[in-house]
């Protein structure tokens, strides 16, 4: 193991980020508006709260290269926030962003005078947005890139969380082949990076999947916290996908191996747990319906959606024809769909042709690792994390399957993403021993070096 300290690291990253810092202050606040030179104080300020929580779980995991992968992955997604920032308004010149930003300000403001009158009923979808840039303003200003930055960190967050679910309660799998693709891929970079919907669901989707990750490992009391508290503020956008996630979850829950237990409260917790799951996907997946106005829940009911879903995206000059799923034949084609497409030679723009190589990178990895892939489907009831990633990525595809518009797909297909890399970073493996199988799995992953 690593004796080297991040003591040096620090040095030289605190030396860099105050001359960079000092000279932009000096620069940038003659030459710009708080829209952009606000950026440049929060920046650092996000930077020093997340070096002790990096620190943090460099010193967990029993090796300095973890915090120099974290600090090299925060620099990168805050890269990411300005080239997110720089394409929305110098290239297309119109986002979603902007009508969040302008509401975020107002909201700020009437905070700020104490004239803002609160309805919990009203955050529902896109307003929600508003109102969380809103509160961001309220302690950062009204500074525009600095809500991209804001944002972006804020989506960090959810990958370093979803980073620590993986090690957690996957234990034996390549944490750092993991890192790497959760932290890098260019489309996890690019677009959970704005002010908008995308990242908020990958914070949201970080701190309900740790809980889930929890849960599922044995710590079922503190992680139905965490994937209560996730779930809440997911389901406050996209209660759709927070109800993905508690129908995964409540899969994983029920097919697991039990391993056996001489406490008598022992099968009284899980029963307890496995009844408020169940309760928790009920409500989740009956308020997904109301959102998404489907009236007959039932198979019939959801195609019917899915089919007029793939009416309304077809728009926007990416338009394809997409995979309505009726019937387990076509799940290959909608697998393809989801997580391979474009192909390159569907690509008619430059940006298509970026997110096709990325996607054909994916699938090439894919096919060597295949071996990988059924290596980790076999491993669910052992690792009933792996059996939960596995349920979501499938209900994803299924649901997003027949967006018809690749621009759509590119940036709706980052909340699966993470779960599919898993099948990815847990190479082959003798089976579980039944000793390996029963010990702790906390105190195992605090003994494990980085892989």
């Amino acid at each position: 193991m690593s004796k080297e300290s991040p003591i040096g690291v620090l040095i030289v990253a605190g030396l860099g980020v105050t001359f960079a810092v000092t000279t932009g202050i000096l620069v940038l606040l003659t030459t710009s508006s708080y829209d952009v030179s606000g950026a440049v104080l929060v920046g650092p300020v996000l930077t020093a709260i997340s070096v002790p929580i990096l620190a943090r779980e460099a010193k967990r995991q029993g090796d300095p290269k973890v915090f120099r992968l974290l600090m090299i992955a925060l620099l990168v997604k805050m890269l990411g926030a300005c080239l997110r920032y720089y394409i929305t308004f110098h290239v297309y010149q119109a986002a979603d962003a902007t009508v969040y930003h302008n509401d975020g300000v107002d909201i700020a403001a009437q905070l700020k005078a104490g004239t803002y009158e609160f309805d919990y009923s009203a955050l529902d979808g896109s307003y929600s947005i508003s109102f969380i840039t809103g509160v961001i303003y309220t302690i950062i200003g009204p500074t525009k890139l600095g809500g991209f930055l804001f944002y972006s960190w804020l989506a960090f967050i959810g990958y370093l969380l979803l980073y620590k679910a993986f090690v957690f309660a996957v234990p034996e799998g390549r944490r750092r082949t993991y890192g790497l693709l959760l932290f890098f891929l260019p489309s996890l970079v690019f677009w959970p990076s704005s002010i908008g919907k995308e990242a908020w669901m990958i914070f949201t989707l970080g701190i309900a999947v740790y809980g889930v990750a929890r849960a599922l490992s044995g710590v079922v009391g503190r992680g139905l916290i965490w994937a209560g508290v996730g779930l809440w503020l997911m389901a406050l956008v996209r209660p759709h996908i927070a109800g993905m996630v508690a129908i995964a979850f409540g899969l994983a829950y029920l097919i697991q191996r039990r391993q056996p237990s001489r406490s008598i409260l022992r099968p009284i917790a899980r029963t307890v747990g496995a009844l408020a799951v169940i309760v928790l996907a009920a409500v989740l997946v009956q308020r997904s319906a109301e959102f998404l106005g489907i009236t007959e829940l039932s198979t019939r009911g959801v195609v019917t959606e899915l089919e007029e879903t793939a009416v309304r995206s077809n728009s926007g000059g990416s338009e394809f024809r997409p995979v309505i799923v009726r019937s387990p034949t076509q799940l290959p084609a909608a697998v393809a769909t989801v997580l391979f497409r474009p192909f390159p030679f569907e690509a008619n723009n430059a940006q298509a042709l970026a997110v096709s190589l990325e996607a054909a990178f994916l699938l090439c990895l894919s096919v060597i690792r295949y071996r990988w892939v059924w290596n980790a489907f076999k491993r669910m009831r052992d690792r009933p994390y792996i059996a939960f990633a596995a349920a979501y990525t499938a209900i994803f595809i299924v649901a997003f399957a027949s967006f018809p518009n690749f621009g759509l797909l590119a940036r709706e297909r980052v909340q699966v993403l993470p779960f599919f890399l898993l099948f990815l970073a847990i190479p082959p493996f003798s089976p579980l021993s039944e000793e390996t199988g029963g010990q702790d799995l906390e105190a195992r992953d605090r003994a494990s070096p980085l892989r």
